[in-house]
C-alpha cells in the first residue's frame, strides 16, 4: 500500500505550506468564475457553461479501458492491474470556453472517467499539446482573464501582444505566445489521429509522479480533407469514422526523473521522451456505434452534465503540482455555478 503522504516528497507549495496556497487558489477561483460570466456575456450563452472545453465533439459511456498483461510490476498499482478491464465515459472537446465553429484554431481536449466501481471513479483529462502554456496556476489565470471575451482577430492580437506582457511579464508571454501558436497551427482531419497528453502529473502509487498521455492506435485511416463549411466538422469526422470501425487509443506513462527533467511544479516544460521514455500500459477502446441514434444523443446529453476533474481519483492517484492543485477549487467553483448548485 502506498504512502498516503507520498505526495509531500514531489510538491512544494506556493506561500511556503498547503494553507497559504489554499487561500491563493480560493481567490483564483472566484477569478476564474468571473471569467464564466465574461463568456456568458461575449458568447450570448443562455446560461453558465464549462469555463473551458465548452463544446463537445462527442461524448459516449461505453468505452472501455484495458490493462495490458503484461503491465510493468512497478506501475502495478490499485485499479492498474494486468489485464483488469473497465467501463470508461470518454468526451472529446474544443478548449475554448465559448463555442465557436470546428475550423476555428484551438486545442482539442479528451476526458476520460475510468468507472473502477460504484465508489470509485478516475477522471483522466488530456489536451493535445505536451505543455501547458502556463507555467503554474496564477500564470493560466492571468492568461485567461486577459484572453476572455476576445472574439475578433484583432481583439486577440492586441491582447496577446500588448495586455498579456502587461499581466505576467514579456519573458512568459512570449513562451505562452509561443506554445500556443504551435499547438493551434496544425490542420486536424480526424480526433482520432491526433495524440493527447496530461501536461501535469499525477501520482501512480509507489512509482510515484507519472504523466500520462493517448496515443492512436496505428493503423488507422487519416482524415479526409475537411469540409471547412461544415460548423461540426470534427463531430462529423469521428462520427462517420466510429460508424465504420472502433477507435482506439494506447495509454502511455512517463515516469518521474527528477525535478530539473521532469518538473513537477511547471507545467509548461515537456517531459523529454528521451529520459522518460512512455510506457504503454493500456488500451481505450471506443466502439464503433452510430452517434446520430436516439439512445447516443440521450448519453451525450447526460454526459453534458458531468463536472470532469482530475481530483475525482484516490489517494494512491492524486494529482500534482501547482496547476493540478488549484483545479479543486477553480473546478468545484465553476461547475456548482454550471450546475445550479452554488
Amino acid at each position: 500500500m502506498s504512502d498516503p503522504r507520498q505526495h509531500e516528497k514531489y510538491e512544494q507549495y506556493e506561500g511556503g505550506s498547503a494553507q497559504a496556497e489554499q487561500k491563493l487558489f480560493e481567490e483564483l477561483a472566484q477569478r476564474i468564475v468571473r471569467i464564466q460570466r465574461v463568456n456568458e456575456t461575449s458568447g450570448q450563452l443562455a446560461g453558465p457553461d464549462r469555463v473551458f472545453h465548452a463544446k463537445s465533439t462527442i461524448a459516449v459511456d461505453n468505452a472501455r479501458l484495458r490493462f495490458h498483461t503484461d503491465l510493468p510490476l512497478g506501475l502495478r498499482e490499485g485499479f492498474a492491474r494486468p489485464g483488469a478491464e473497465y467501463a470508461a465515459v470518454v468526451r472529446y472537446s474544443n478548449a475554448a470556453g465559448v463555442p465557436a465553429a470546428d475550423a476555428a484554431q484551438d486545442l482539442r481536449g479528451i476526458a476520460v472517467r475510468v468507472v473502477v466501481a460504484d465508489d470509485e471513479t478516475h477522471d483522466l483529462l488530456l489536451l493535445n499539446t505536451p505543455a501547458s502554456h502556463a507555467a503554474n496556476a496564477r500564470e493560466f489565470v492571468e492568461f485567461a482573464e486577459v484572453m476572455a471575451g476576445a472574439t475578433s482577430t484583432a481583439q486577440v492580437a492586441y491582447r496577446f501582444l500588448v495586455k498579456l506582457p502587461r499581466a505576467v511579464g514579456r519573458p512568459a508571454a512570449t513562451r505562452m505566445r509561443k506554445t500556443l501558436q504551435k499547438a493551434v497551427a496544425r490542420k486536424i482531419a480526424s480526433l482520432s489521429q491526433e495524440r493527447y497528453w496530461s501536461q501535469a502529473p499525477i501520482l501512480w502509487g509507489d512509482a510515484g509522479p507519472v504523466q500520462y498521455q493517448l496515443r492512436p492506435s496505428p493503423g488507422g485511416p487519416p482524415g479526409p480533407r475537411p469540409d471547412r463549411a461544415d460548423r461540426d466538422r470534427l463531430r462529423t469526422e469521428l462520427a462517420a469514422r466510429l460508424r465504420e470501425r472502433d477507435v482506439v487509443y494506447e495509454l502511455c506513462l512517463q515516469r518521474f526523473v527528477d525535478e530539473a527533467t521532469t518538473p513537477v511544479e511547471d507545467a509548461s516544460v515537456q517531459w523529454p521522451e528521451s529520459l522518460a521514455p512512455p510506457v504503454p500500459v493500456a488500451r481505450l477502446t471506443v466502439p464503433r456505434q452510430d452517434l446520430d441514434s436516439h439512445e447516443a444523443v440521450a448519453v451525450a446529453r447526460r454526459i453534458e452534465q458531468f463536472a470532469f476533474t482530475p481530483w475525482r481519483t484516490t489517494d494512491a492517484f492524486r494529482p500534482l503540482g501547482n496547476l493540478n492543485r488549484a483545479r479543486d477549487a477553480a473546478y468545484g467553483a465553476s461547475s456548482a455555478r454550471r450546475l445550479g448548485q452554488a
